[in-house]
This record gives C-alpha cells, structure tokens and sequence, in this order.
C-alpha cells in the first residue's frame, strides 16, 4: 500500500511539473511571436536624412524619365535622323537635339548613381536593414517628408498616383509608387552602377532596360540567341545600345562582350543623343 501511495505521489509530482513547463512554454512562446510582430520603431536619423530624401527623389525622377524617353523614341522616325560623317569616314546618327536635351537621360543615371553611393556610405544602418524594413523607411519618407513631396510636385508625380510631367495618367509605364518603392529597394541589394540599354526591336518599337550587375567597366546583357535571332524578354532585337557618360568610346570590356557575348548584333554606345559603333574611337 505504502508502495502504491508513492507511486501516485510520483505521478502526482510529475504532472504537476509537466504543468509549470507548461505554463512557462506557453509564456516564452507568447513571448516570443509578441516580439515577433511587434510593430517596428523607425529610426529618426534615418527616416529625416536629407540623404534618404535625395535618392528617393532621385530615383523617381529616373523611372519618369526612362518612361519619358521610352515614349520619345517610339514617336521618333529613325529613317530620317540626322546621320554625321567624322574623320576616316566613321559616322554616328543622332537623335533630335530638342528632344535629347530636354531628357537629359544620361545626367538623371549619373544623378541617381550619386545619390545611391552618397546614400550607401552616409548611412550603411539603412543598407544593413532587411528588404521589408528598406520598404518601411521607404514608403515612411515618401508620405511624411515636406521636402520629397515638393520635389515631387515640381516633377508632376502625386506620390498616390504618379503623373507624366505633361499631367498624364501613363507615368513610369503604367507602374505607381509601389514600383518606385520596388525599384529603389532593388538598388539597396547592390551598388553597382546604374546604366541604360537602348533596345531597337525587329517590330519596330524600342524600348530601355536598366540592369543592377552592371559596374563602370562591365555591362552585362540579358539576351538568348534562337537560330540567327537575339531576344530579350522574348522579343527579337535588330541592335542595342547603351549609355556612356563621359565619351563614345566603347571599352575593350564593350568590344568582348559584343563578341563574345552577343556575337551578330550590333552594338553601339548612346552619348548625348549620338549612336556610336564601337570602332569609332579605333
């Protein structure tokens, strides 16, 4: 008897420490997915950098501008553009300088480069947060900062819905500010160098295309190749061009990738509204 009665006390011991376990499991767990959602804090110096502002302002003024620029091309008949002879016979075709100049395309790259580089080294916290807190800083920016939404309104961007310079509803190719929000968080994974690829495609329409592994010395292109025909995004390309800031000259980098890389299309390099091959520096 005195052996069952101390068996039932084992048990009785037993349960009731399995219940405190419990009890303080069911506490840490609360604990923790309390924690979990708890609401973040954003941090002020973050948030009221005038850093923050300037790329954000930047990289809206770059996706209208890529809009605007795509647009242009489209509307451009490029049988009738201006074509210049240089020395040793070379030639580049060049863009309607009314329409070129009033984009300024290359300078909106290179500001927007600035800004992200100024923005990475001031505040690493902010490149050290994860994607989904970028987005919360982000978007905190947009519809609290003075300074951002007034730069907005002199670029005719409502920050609920964004507008073409011209007051239309097609801004940034049909996309809203949470496209913007995507397309500068994209830039926080990497700092590489932001540069344009001008597409001609063999239906007759154009279009640009941005690429976050590119650096200064390398861009990388996203094309495959059926039987004679280059494609990107699965539309057939007759040539493609990109952006340089400094001068028309293709790099040795420009001249393997064309050959290595896309051998049969022709490339060319985009300088303040000109088209330029690539031996035309040689």
């Amino acid at each position: 008897m005195k052996k069952y009665n101390y068996i039932i006390q084992k048990i009785k011991l037993f349960l009731a420490l399995a219940f405190v376990g419990m009890i303080a499991l069911g506490i840490t767990v609360q604990s923790c997915s309390k924690e979990e959602y708890e609401p973040v804090v954003l941090d002020e110096e973050i948030l009221n950098s005038s850093e923050l502002e300037e790329f954000i302002v930047a990289g809206a003024d770059l996706q209208q501008s890529l809009a605007i620029f795509t647009d242009g091309l489209n509307q451009i008949d490029f049988s009738t553009l201006e074509v210049i002879t240089h020395a040793e016979g070379k030639e580049s075709i060049h863009l309607p300088s009314s329409f070129w100049k009033s984009i300024r395309i290359e300078e909106k790259l290179q500001i927007f480069n600035e800004k992200k580089e100024v923005l990475i080294r001031k505040i690493p916290q902010f490149t050290a947060c994860r994607e989904d807190i970028q987005k919360k800083y982000l978007n905190a920016c947009v519809n609290n900062s003075v300074n951002v939404q007034g730069e907005f309104l002199k670029l005719g961007i409502k920050s609920s819905r964004p507008l073409l310079k011209g007051g239309t509803l097609e801004s940034w190719s049909g996309e809203d500010l949470y496209a913007l929000i995507y397309f500068l968080v994209s830039w926080m994974s990497s700092s590489n160098y932001v540069e344009l690829f001008i597409l001609s495609y063999t239906n007759g329409t154009y279009g640009t295309w941005v690429d976050d592994r590119n650096t200064p010395l390398k861009c990388h292109a996203s094309f495959n190749r059926i039987n004679d025909t280059w494609y990107h995004q699965g539309n057939a390309v007759s040539w493609v061009a990109h952006t340089h800031s400094n001068d028309s000259c293709a790099s040795p980098e420009d001249k393997y990738n064309a050959t290595n890389k896309t051998p049969g299309l022709p490339s060319y390099i985009y300088y303040q509204g000109g088209y330029y091959g690539y031996n035309f520096c040689d």
